[in-house]
């Protein structure tokens, strides 16, 4: 199995958040992105700590909701992978 990119990765959480309407659970997120719940965990650290991601902690749950910010990486990471599909180069 082919090791995927971190920008790989960041691109499937924001797409997932994104298609679930811009909030979820960080437990279904690692089961749609096959994530290991605590490596999930450091990444959406990383992306809320850089407005990417806003995370919303209680005793019971951790939501994962995606920032202004985020949309925008989002539209622009869609459009590298395009640009780069259609010069034959995949970053998977």
């Amino acid at each position: 199995m082919k090791k995927r990119s971190r920008i790989s990765i960041i691109y499937d959480i924001l797409s997932y958040i994104e298609r679930e309407g811009g909030e979820v659970l960080a437990t279904r997120l690692a089961t749609a992105t096959g994530l290991a719940y605590d490596r999930l965990v450091k990444i959406l650290d990383e992306l809320n700590d850089k407005n990417i991601v806003h995370m919303i902690v209680d005793e019971r749950s951790r939501r994962v909701k995606i920032t202004d910010k985020g949309l925008v990486l989002l539209k622009r990471i869609r459009d590298l992978k395009d640009l780069l599909k259609d010069l034959g180069i995949d970053i998977g």
